[in-house]
């Protein structure tokens, strides 16, 4: 049912509904830690910022980026290398 995780080779998931768990708690973590990190920047900065919704939308897209790289990473192909160097004639 759950994705198996090993050492020796990347996370594998089995099912959407994996897909959907992942998604679903990475959502949440980077709503959180977007949050935390534009706290502490309007901290460092020592007042709001002026155009905090659009700062939070950017940070939270990047992460969301980054989320997607992880949990569904692109796939990999191998060239075929079954008709190469071979033409074959059309009929």
């Amino acid at each position: 049912m759950w994705g198996s995780v090993s050492l020796d080779r990347p996370l594998q998931l089995d099912t959407t509904m994996d897909f959907a768990i992942y998604y679903t708690l990475g959502a949440i973590l980077i709503y959180g830690v977007t949050s935390w990190l534009l706290d502490r920047i309007e901290e460092m900065r020592g007042e709001r910022l002026k155009y905090r919704n659009a700062i939070f939308f950017i940070i939270l897209f990047v992460l969301a980026l980054l989320l997607m790289e992880v949990v569904n990473p692109p796939q990999q192909t191998v060239p075929s290398t079954q008709n190469m160097g071979t033409a074959s004639p059309v009929q």
